[in-house]
C-alpha cells in the first residue's frame, strides 16, 4: 500500500506543476502589439501637397500602438510652420514625441515616435553623417520603442549601426528593445549585416518599401525600410503578420506593419 502510496504522489506532482505553469501564463498572457515605421517624406506627396491629415489618415487605418516616422518637420518654412508633431498626435489620437535631427527654415527636422502610451522616459542620441541624423528612444511599460534615419553615405551608416549597438546593449537588459526606420540600405548591405549581429529584424524584407513616387515595375523592389528587435528579446516575439501598405500618393516610402505577440518572461 504504502509502494502505490509513493507512485501516486510522483505521479501527482508533475500534474500540480503543470496545472501551476498553465494557470500563470493564464494569469499573464502575451501582449499583441501592432508596429508600423514610415518616412513621411514631411507629409508632400507625389502632387507635392503638404497634407498632415492624409498622412494621419493612413497611420490611423493600422491602428498601431507604436509607430516611428522619418522626415518630419516642425514650424519649418517649407510646410507653413506647421507643428507636424502636434498635429499628428492630435488627429490619430497619439502621444507623440519629436527629436530634432537638424534645424530647418526657423524650425526643426527630425523623426517623431507616436504611441498609445505615454512614454515613461525618452532618449536622444545624436548619429553622425553629413546631414546629422538621430536616435529617439522611447521607454514604455513593456519595451523601448524608437525610430532613426541613417546617413546616405556607408561609413556613417556603419558608424551608427556600432553606436545604436551600445545602446540597446544596455536597455535590452531590463525590457525589449524595439527599434525601427529607414535606414537608407538594402538587406544585403553590410550595415543590416552588422545589425543582424544584435537585432532581429520582424518585418518583410522581401518588400518594396521605398518608390520614389513611382509605380511598381518588375525590379524595382528596395526594402529600407525596417521594424527590429534586439536579439536577446526575439525569443519572446511572435510575428503574427507583417505587411507593406502600398501607397505611391501619400509619401515616397510606404508604411511598413508588424503586428505580434510578446510573451513574459
Amino acid at each position: 500500500m504504502a509502494g502505490i502510496l509513493a507512485a501516486a504522489g510522483v505521479a501527482a506532482a508533475p500534474a500540480a506543476e503543470s496545472t501551476s505553469t498553465a494557470s500563470a501564463a493564464e494569469a499573464n498572457p502575451p501582449r499583441e502589439m501592432r508596429l508600423m515605421t514610415y518616412n513621411v517624406h514631411h507629409c508632400a506627396g507625389a502632387d507635392k501637397r503638404v497634407d498632415i491629415p492624409r498622412v494621419a489618415g493612413v497611420i490611423a487605418r493600422e491602428r498601431p500602438d507604436f509607430v516611428g516616422l522619418n522626415e518630419i518637420d516642425k514650424g519649418a518654412k517649407r510646410s507653413q510652420r506647421l507643428d507636424m508633431p502636434e498635429e499628428l498626435g492630435r488627429l490619430t489620437g497619439l502621444h507623440a514625441t519629436f527629436a530634432q535631427s537638424i534645424p530647418l527654415q526657423g524650425g526643426s527636422y527630425g523623426n517623431v515616435v507616436l504611441s498609445r502610451e505615454k512614454p515613461l522616459s525618452v532618449l536622444r542620441v545624436p548619429l553622425p553623417g553629413r546631414e546629422p541624423r538621430v536616435l529617439l528612444l522611447c521607454e514604455f511599460a513593456d519595451c523601448w520603442f524608437g525610430t532613426s534615419h541613417f546617413s546616405l553615405q556607408e561609413t556613417n551608416r556603419l558608424q551608427t549601426v556600432e553606436i545604436i549597438r551600445g545602446v540597446v546593449s544596455e536597455k535590452a537588459a531590463a525590457k525589449p528593445v524595439f527599434v525601427t526606420g529607414d535606414w537608407n540600405c538594402r538587406p544585403d548591405s553590410a550595415p543590416i549585416a552588422a545589425l543582424r549581429g544584435y537585432m532581429a529584424i520582424l518585418s518583410n524584407e522581401k518588400c518594396r518599401t521605398y518608390h520614389g513616387f513611382k509605380e511598381h515595375a518588375p525590379g524595382s523592389e528596395c526594402c529600407i525600410d525596417y521594424i527590429a528587435v534586439d536579439r536577446g528579446a526575439s525569443a519572446r516575439v511572435k510575428v503574427k503578420e507583417t505587411h507593406v501598405v502600398s501607397d505611391t500618393l501619400t509619401s515616397d516610402h510606404n508604411p511598413v506593419v508588424v503586428t505580434l505577440a510578446l510573451s513574459n518572461k
